[in-house]
């Protein structure tokens, strides 16, 4: 079994921005909001990202880094493989579930990590099937002006999309009459 030496465990906020502002009836935004860790070890760095959402998870990025600030070093000392961080996991389950969000880019930070120093992809590394193509995207529809959904719409669909993810506005009638168009 691959074990790792965490030297580093390290969460910093993603902000990327948007071309237009995003919209529906739980939020707006012209940036991503988004946290970001990445876990160190002999030179190989592992990835992990989460989006904490106060209406999906009850998480802010504050909540996630306070998470993240409690947790950090007992992570660091306490996990060095897949049956350690199991059983990290075990052990904090409480605090896992009361922040979902931030737990997810550590542990996908360590797995990714603990995957590279092995060698192999994280599906082998976590005895998985390999992914296999093709594979299916779905566009999403933000909360817009009748106008402006129907022709992100009609854009999307000349890339080839068919599958939507549309978010609502909370007005039944603004979204019966975009979903009409």
């Amino acid at each position: 079994m691959t074990q790792i030496r965490l030297e580093q465990l390290a969460l910093s906020e993603l902000h990327i921005p948007f071309k237009t502002t995003f919209r529906h009836a739980s939020a707006e935004r012209s940036e991503t909001s988004s946290i970001w860790v990445e876990a160190t070890s002999e030179g190989l760095i592992g990835y992990g990202e989460s989006c904490p959402r106060p209406y999906v998870t009850g998480e802010t990025n504050d909540s996630a880094r306070a998470f993240f600030n409690e947790h950090e070093a007992s992570v660091r000392r306490e996990v060095m493989d897949l049956d350690s961080l199991r059983g990290w996991m075990t052990a904090h389950s409480e605090a896992i579930d009361r922040n979902p969000a931030a737990w997810c880019a550590v542990e996908l930070a360590l797995i990714d990590l603990m995957a590279r120093a092995s060698r192999r992809t994280l599906e082998a590394f976590l005895s998985l099937t390999a992914l296999a193509g093709p594979f299916r995207y779905s566009a999403v529809l933000g909360d817009a002006s009748a106008g402006v959904f129907a022709a992100t719409a009609e854009r999307y669909q000349r890339m080839g999309f068919t599958d939507f993810k549309v978010k609502l506005s909370g007005d039944l009638e603004r979204d019966r009459g975009k979903m009409a168009e």
